[in-house]
């Protein structure tokens, strides 16, 4: 994969795209294949007897068989919906109708997450009276993470807070600001077996492979437009015992087996869970956006590529001689290891973020600034904010290259 494959970097000469954390650029390939869907194949799916709907329906279902493979499930334990932050809303919003999380509860956070993974129990705690903890991650002696170690997991502040109230521990498997990839397994391993599980997964499942299984999650969640799919596309794995068991956020066409003027009865698989006309488009773009991984690789030619660019991402800020980490601090771990290419930076004694990022889109080079939609995160490191650099498959050195030049331009100045 190269970036000749992705026609915004033809129709944007010199543009250095990094801020695929955010979102990702999309494929010819992709683009094309759902152009010619659209064109040819497109009509609404369940219960049409005509060509048109039984293809889209027949693509809709292929797209699902694609994802339970590229993340180790059953087709059938596959939800869509519109992207991670509808998918943990859902979930979270299930577990109190159905009861399974109520008063006196407590829900286990990771203060790494993203407000998308802790706005939903926020809200959902003021109005059924559960309550929120949040694991800390390992801190210095002087309070503020300052090594590799030190942005991983507080495993004894998790085995402090796991007690017999805790009913749902939901935490990210990347952080997307530090780039730090979490051992979820090894929480898995600790949970009892009554403790509903959630992992987000919208960092990682674009950019290793992911397999729910060995994690031992209940749920996890991630997004199509992280991994070259069009937008308005999401994806919740739920294990089949909670399909059975949870009742649906919403309802409508689509979610039931009968219905009359005093009672309804919801179908019994995925299918309750997605009330009205779904993403048709979406689904078809994330298949073919997963056939495009296949086709240069998989996922794991993904992950090599972005271990080279950290590799060299570090070494250049080692070793470079007007840009040291003396200049730019890196909020996250330094090893090549243990962290995917996400790197959030402060520069000392510069707190206008929004300058910063302007300096680097006069360059045609494309960063975000801010809190990454990560507050709780920046306060707990001590931080007003970050700037964050975000590399994909079609990034490649001269982008680092490119990134460097302008941190240089911009600490001379």
């Amino acid at each position: 994969m190269t970036k000749k494959d992705f026609p915004i970097f033809a129709n944007n000469p010199g543009l250095v795209f990094l801020d695929n954390g955010a979102s990702t650029q999309k494929p010819q390939m992709v683009i094309d294949e759902v152009s010619e869907f659209v064109a040819h194949d497109y009509a609404n799916i369940h219960r049409g007897m005509y060509s048109l709907s039984e293809r889209s329906e027949e693509l809709y279902y292929k797209s699902k068989e694609a994802v339970a493979g590229f993340i180790g499930c059953k087709p059938s334990e596959i939800i869509y919906t519109y992207n991670s932050t509808y998918g943990i809303n859902l979930i979270a919003q299930s577990l109190v109708k159905s009861k399974f999380l109520k008063k006196g509860d407590v829900v286990l956070l990771g203060i790494r997450e993203h407000h998308s993974n802790i706005l939903p129990w926020q809200i959902l705690a003021q109005e059924y009276g559960f309550t929120i903890k949040f694991i800390d991650l390992m801190v210095s002696d002087e309070g503020l993470v300052t090594s590799d170690e030190n942005y991983d997991i507080n495993w004894k502040d998790f085995e402090k807070k796991y007690d017999k109230n805790v009913k749902v521990v939901a935490v990210s498997q990347t952080s997307n600001v530090t780039g730090k990839i979490y051992d979820v397994q090894k929480i898995g391993k600790k949970l009892r077996e009554e403790t509903f599980f959630l992992v987000d997964g919208s960092q990682s499942v674009p950019n290793f492979a992911v397999n729910v299984a060995q994690i031992g999650c209940d749920c996890l969640v991630f997004t199509g437009h992280k991994m070259m799919a069009y937008t308005g596309i999401g994806v919740v794995y739920l294990k089949k015992e909670y399909i059975k068991s949870l009742s649906p956020m919403i309802a409508g066409g689509g979610t039931v087996e009968d219905v009359d003027t005093t009672s309804y009865r919801l179908h019994g698989s995925v299918d309750k869970f997605e009330a009205g006309t779904p993403n048709i488009i979406g689904a078809v773009s994330l298949l073919k956006a997963i056939e495009y991984i296949t086709s240069i690789g998989g996922i794991q030619k993904i992950r090599e590529h972005e271990q080279q660019l950290v590799h060299y991402f570090m070494n250049k800020l080692s070793t470079e001689g007007r840009v040291t980490s003396k200049k730019i601090e890196i909020v996250g771990p330094m090893s090549v290891e243990g962290r995917i290419a996400v790197f959030s930076f402060v520069l000392p004694g510069v707190k206008n973020f929004n300058m910063i990022g302007e300096k680097f889109a006069e360059a045609n080079v494309c960063i975000r600034c801010g809190g990454h939609c990560a507050y709780p995160l920046h306060k707990f490191l001590g931080r007003e904010g970050t700037c964050r650099a975000s590399f994909y498959r079609y990034n490649d050195k001269n982008d680092v290259d490119k990134f460097f030049e302008v941190l240089n331009e911009i600490t001379k100045s």
